[in-house]
């Protein structure tokens, strides 16, 4: 994603291509011990330009909102697509992208994924493939497009809140 060219590949490059391990203090326990469900922690996007922290949104299910953007690389810094006139220009840190999930039997499925270059949302389902890697896709009626995304270590993830 490249909130950066990535932040979701266009979140997921949707528009073009269909017409226009280890846990963290944050990590809930219960129901989502099972692989494809450990989704929570902090994660690069695939070309590393950007960081989405997926969190419990409070009811158990997962909630991935931007935590960092390169200020070199990243093209996407505001969210000036917005279709809510209110939130247009907003910085994209702290924007939430990922929301709105049920756990379905290899992952989660049923959620939401905002494309902040387009200001659209689509039909989303995210799971850990790899001890490091997590599958996001987005879908557009019964089309998906996936990527993968990776862990950050945790080094990345203390220089981050110290930054802050």
């Amino acid at each position: 994603m490249r909130i950066g060219t990535t932040l979701l590949a266009g979140a997921l490059a949707l528009g073009t291509a269909i017409g226009g391990g280890a846990g963290s203090a944050e990590e809930p326990r219960g129901a989502h011990d099972v692989w494809g469900h450990d989704v929570w922690g902090l994660w690069y996007t695939p070309d590393r330009d950007s960081l989405v922290r997926i969190a419990d949104c409070g009811d158990g299910t997962p909630c991935g909102t931007v935590a960092w953007i390169d200020p070199v690389r990243g093209e996407v810094t505001h969210d000036d697509h917005n279709p809510d006139e209110a939130l247009r220009g907003r910085p994209m840190e702290g924007v939430t992208l990922l929301s709105g999930f049920e756990a379905s039997e290899r992952g989660w499925r049923g959620g939401a994924i905002y494309h902040p270059g387009q200001g659209k949302t689509y039909r989303a389902r995210v799971r850990r493939t790899g001890a490091h890697a997590l599958k996001v896709s987005g879908c557009v009626g019964p089309v998906c497009k996936g990527m993968t995304w990776h862990r950050a270590d945790e080094a990345t993830d203390d220089r981050l809140a110290s930054s802050r």
